[in-house]
């Protein structure tokens, strides 16, 4: 059974209970003419239930969000910069919440809780948009960096004192002009030298 306040009373705190052998206050206006107090329903605690696992669902949904984006930052910049934190701790979070949301969501509307209204949908449909796109743009800097190689037309950038390979689309210091076998092989433009591949040269120049 669950309470069911007549609507010319005003209305209760959200989640009260009336006690046992509760009567209404006399100062209350009569209820309207068949109007039954207590009906078939929901017991109260399916409907706070409800209404945590809607509660849940949000807040699980913006975490989930929230960490898949900024892993898929983290993850973009450190591969412009030719190293670095990876996240994936980061989107393991995300991923993980974004499904607690969904199922958290789905459980409230077992229970008779309301849909998500246009706007709300809207909002969603925005945040998993950004989501996407950024993992998207994550995804392709990160294989552009793994799939580098120190070849002629490589870039590079100084990294304390070591020059480390980034892609070219990067930020860099150096371009790779030249591969030789001693340094003194070099064109004259070039500015410096780093190990390539099968203990040959690269002669580097301003780029």
């Amino acid at each position: 059974m669950r309470f069911n306040p007549p609507p010319n009373w005003p209305a209760p705190p959200e989640g009260w209970v009336p006690p046992a052998g509760w009567t209404p206050d006399p100062s209350l206006p009569p209820p309207p003419p068949g109007w039954r107090l207590w009906i078939e329903g929901e017991p109260l605690s399916s409907v706070t239930e409800t209404d945590h696992q809607r509660k849940h669902a949000v807040r699980s949904f913006w975490i989930g969000i929230a960490f898949f984006v900024a892993s898929s930052v983290a993850i973009f910049i450190a591969s412009r910069n030719g190293g670095g934190v990876i996240w994936y701790g980061g989107l393991i979070v995300g991923i993980a919440s974004l499904v607690r949301a969904v199922l958290s969501y789905r459980a409230s509307r077992a229970s008779g809780g309301p849909a998500l209204t246009s706007r709300s949908m809207a909002v969603v449909g925005i945040a998993v948009l950004v989501s996407v796109v950024a993992a998207g743009v994550a995804a392709s800097s990160w294989v552009e960096s793994a799939n580098l190689t120190a070849t002629v037309g490589s870039c590079w950038k100084l990294d304390g004192d070591d020059a480390v390979a980034v892609p070219c689309s990067a930020s860099h210091s150096y371009r790779a002009i030249a591969e030789v076998t001693d340094e003194s092989q070099c064109p004259q433009q070039y500015v410096g030298t780093v190990e390539g591949d099968a203990g040959k040269l690269l002669c580097m120049a301003d780029d």
